[in-house]
């Protein structure tokens, strides 16, 4: 079933923040990451049948303004922090996706009783020596569905990032990417440890920590590693999944979300 989604605009301090909205019932926020970012992710569909689902769109993303306004890692958290207030939403559930899982484990560190149960799927901010993930600053555009993506020629993988049949379908999709890592790289680079291992013992919320068994952005020993610093967490690992795996099994993963949250 396909949701028709509502554009709201709130101000948050100096930023004008666009976010989609759908559904009904009790809050759930989804913040997006770095990647696959682009309209409204099937797996939301199935979230809102059950509750009101709001979508914001990170500052500095495609059209969105603002980036310059947040300083550092902290600036981004209360940034968030305050847009939960602009939108009234009183402990609403939290779906994080790699840069947002990170930000949605940041707020419950810092204010736990601000937020409901958490969902961080293949969350960043973790570092392993031996295990660190593939650094996609520097890899090749033209690798990104293999990076990205089990399937890197599914359906979804090419829709996501398609074939380009001129020099400026590729330069457009190249710009796009610059614009994204910009705006997560501001907070993740260049290594996407800030503290969050240390921090996240203080997150009392109940968590479920998704990750993907190929994910080679965010290995899934990352979740592991998360999940031993936080008391009431769980792992939950996709399998035959890419670092996108919110896009390739929709449904899924928003069963294994429904399931979680009850």
């Amino acid at each position: 079933m396909t949701t028709t989604q509502e554009m709201v605009t709130v101000q948050v301090g100096p930023i004008s923040t666009s976010v989609q909205k759908a559904g009904s019932g009790d809050p759930l926020v989804y913040l997006h990451g770095a990647f696959g970012y682009k309209g409204w992710p099937s797996f939301l569909d199935t979230l809102a049948e059950q509750y009101t689902v709001y979508a914001p769109l990170h500052p500095g993303f495609l059209d969105a303004e603002g980036i310059n306004e947040i300083d550092d890692l902290l600036g981004l958290v209360l940034y968030h922090q305050d847009l939960l207030d602009a939108l009234g939403l009183d402990k609403p559930n939290i779906v994080g996706q790699y840069s947002g899982a990170m930000v949605a484990a940041e707020m419950s560190a810092i204010c736990t009783h601000t937020t409901g149960k958490l969902v961080l799927a293949a969350p960043a901010g973790l570092w392993l020596d031996d295990n660190p993930g593939v650094d996609y600053n520097t890899t090749p555009h033209i690798e990104s569905r293999s990076i990205l993506f089990a399937e890197p020629d599914s359906e979804i993988a090419r829709s996501v990032l398609p074939d380009t049949d001129s020099d400026e379908e590729l330069g457009l999709q190249i710009i796009e990417r610059v614009q994204s890592l910009s705006a997560v790289g501001k907070f993740l680079w260049p290594i996407p440890e800030k503290g969050l291992r240390r921090r996240a013992g203080r997150i009392r919320n109940e968590t479920l920590i998704v990750v993907g068994d190929n994910d080679k952005i965010v290995p899934s020993a990352h979740g592991d590693l998360l999940a031993s610093e936080i008391a009431n967490s769980s792992v939950h690992v996709m399998k035959d999944a890419g670092h996108l795996f919110i896009l390739e099994q929709p449904e899924e993963f928003a069963r294994v979300v429904s399931d979680f949250l009850g």
